[in-house]
């Protein structure tokens, strides 16, 4: 479902229209807010935090936001300005489903030496210093799945380990043949290649405001950093490096330094919300319009 509304003041020509899609999610999803008709870059707020706005064409812009796997169920609002005028939508985040998993480990499996530790802490501090950072846009469009296979492991997995050590799955785990090519979900630029400790032979894709794809275990890199590759690119091969069982991809996406549905992202018809005419477009895409409201200033 969409949300639409023109926001206007009272008695002035002057409006601007905003768009919310989807208006329902589960946890973890994503969702696209474009506000059109304005010469100025817009402000928007949801869970306290702000949404970075970039341009999708004339008196166009864009934003991405997610509910983090913690949001309480219920309505959530997001706060949409434009100069004086401002709008309070809400975005309804349901529970959903996720699976749980026991598993019985070596306690080596569990339990790092202090070598590996030290180093396991350096590497995730090394990605903390990277989600932080929010640069200019170099996604365009939809994005894509970078391998297409069976879910070993699924988004928001929760997994007890030796009945003990509890810990929620940040991605996906695709299966996939030994030297089968990884693409790049979208266009972005390569900010790490590196053989981690837990992800074997790591890319992270920097795909700007805030949004980063990491894939893990490969058997091998086929970019270097700094490197801009555009979507559908190989970004490397299949294997099972690192603390792998086998061959497979473990596929994460971050946002704002959240982890976020793989699933989802792909699902947003980004391609659409950056051209279509607001409205009128949005309203043929999703027969489920919800509601289109007026909102004076006073």
């Amino acid at each position: 479902m969409t949300f639409i509304a023109l926001v206007c003041a009272a008695g002035q020509a002057y409006a601007f229209t905003v768009v919310v899609h989807p208006v329902e999610i589960t946890r973890g999803d994503p969702f696209v807010v474009v506000v059109g008709n304005t010469t100025e870059t817009p402000a928007a707020e949801f869970g306290g935090a702000g949404l970075p706005f970039t341009s999708c064409g004339e008196a166009c812009y864009i934003a991405l936001g997610v509910a983090p796997l913690d949001t309480k169920p219920g309505g959530h609002p997001i706060k949409v300005s434009d100069g004086p005028l401002s709008v309070s939508l809400a975005i309804k985040v349901v529970e959903g489903k996720f699976d749980t998993q026991s598993l019985t480990l070596p306690d080596d499996k569990v339990t790092l030496s202090p070598e590996d530790e030290t180093r396991a802490d350096a590497e995730a501090e090394r990605m903390r210093g990277l989600w932080a950072m929010v640069n200019p846009r170099l996604w365009e469009g939809d994005f894509i799945m970078p391998l297409e296979g069976g879910i070993s492991t699924g988004f928001g997995t929760v997994r007890l380990m030796n009945e003990t050590k509890k810990s929620i799955h940040s991605g996906l785990d695709i299966r996939g043949a030994y030297g089968t090519p990884v693409l790049a979900a979208n266009t972005g630029q390569v900010v790490m290649d590196k053989d981690t400790f837990f992800g074997g032979n790591t890319v992270i894709l920097d795909h700007g405001m805030g949004l980063y794809t990491v894939y893990m275990h490969m058997q091998e890199s086929r970019v270097v950093e700094g490197e801009l590759v555009a979507r559908g690119e190989v970004v490397g091969l299949v294997g099972s490096t690192g603390r792998s069982t086998g061959p497979h991809l473990h596929y994460t996406v971050k946002l704002d330094a959240t982890n976020v549905n793989p699933r989802a992202l792909v699902e947003l018809p980004l391609g659409r919300a950056q051209t279509m005419e607001l409205g009128k477009a949005t309203a043929r895409a999703d027969n489920s319009l919800m509601e289109q409201k007026q909102v004076h200033k006073q």
